[in-house]
């Protein structure tokens, strides 16, 4: 949700999916159903990321990016969160791409790090990289740690370094390391604010400080792990706890197991029209599909 902190600061909180891009089965735009999934989805979630991960952000054109952005905008309802995945190779790219969403509205941008240079991506060059960009964007930025698929971790130093910047103003952790989860809340000021993105993890992460999440699993069992936060605020740590492991195997479906693919194909199965993967993803079927439809017996 959108939220204010004591010093009138913008704020992330509760359960916010990153939604899946639809693509008919041609693999051609689909936002007529982007704009249906955000209608379906809007009253279970506290917001929405366009243009993450899950949105095979990396599988379309400036073009369509920005198709995408003004649609979903225009479907998102102004009570809940809007969050534009800005992130790119180049420094001029992503500085480019935080213009032009703020122009559409979204409320801030979450930027991943630049990966292809892989070897020359040390932590001095990471902070030129991101400092200049939160000086530049005319929204709260969120930094982006999702080293399985950039295959850059961002360090605990270096984030704690970038926490300082005026807009800065938090970080989506998709990595699942508890143990550099607490290394950078220590280091970080007080309101810095922690989103996970790793479904498995959030209860770890809420009693670290966490605000919520980001998550895939967000799309399809939202009541749930909107639910895990309640109890956990509630100081309800047994179902918290229940609630955490019963629904683990749900969340690795449609993520680290099946990815994507499974991810609009589990939405598919409840009604929420999220379309098809673009290729070289394929579509899910036989057994995964099977598995899916037992693992989502139980999410409402």
């Amino acid at each position: 949700m959108l939220q204010t902190m004591n010093q009138g600061k913008f704020a992330l909180g509760g359960i916010i999916p990153p939604l899946p891009t639809p693509f008919n089965a041609q693999g051609g735009l689909d936002l007529d159903a982007l704009a249906k999934s955000i209608e379906i989805l809007s009253p279970k979630v506290d917001g929405f990321l366009i243009l993450g991960s899950n949105g095979e952000a990396a599988y379309l054109s400036e073009a369509e990016r920005r198709e995408v952005l003004l649609r979903a905008r225009s479907a998102i309802p102004k009570d809940k969160i809007m969050i534009a995945g800005t992130g790119g190779e180049s420094s001029q790219l992503v500085k480019e791409r935080n213009e032009e969403v703020a122009e559409i509205g979204a409320d801030c941008v979450l930027v991943l790090a630049p990966n292809y240079y892989k070897g020359l991506m040390s932590d001095e060059l990471l902070y030129q990289h991101y400092a200049l960009l939160a000086e530049a964007s005319p929204l709260p930025l969120y930094l982006y740690n999702v080293p399985a698929n950039t295959t850059i971790a961002l360090s605990p130093s270096l984030i704690a370094r970038l926490a300082k910047l005026d807009n800065v103003y938090g970080l989506k952790d998709s990595s699942g390391d508890i143990f550099k989860l607490t290394e950078i809340m220590r280091q970080v000021p007080e309101d810095f604010q922690l989103m996970t993105g790793n479904a498995p993890t959030l209860l770890p992460a809420l009693s670290l400080g966490a605000r919520g999440g980001i998550l895939a699993v967000g799309n399809v069992a939202p009541k749930i792990y909107k639910a895990i936060i309640e109890h956990f605020q509630a100081g309800e740590m047994t179902e918290a706890r229940r609630l955490q492991l019963a629904y683990n195997p749900i969340a690795l479906a449609v993520t680290s197991l099946y990815g994507v693919p499974a991810l609009k194909a589990a939405l598919r199965l409840q009604g929420v029209p999220a379309g098809y993967p673009r290729m070289p993803l394929r579509d899910v079927g036989g057994e995964v599909l099977e598995h899916l439809k037992t693992l989502i017996q139980n999410c409402h």
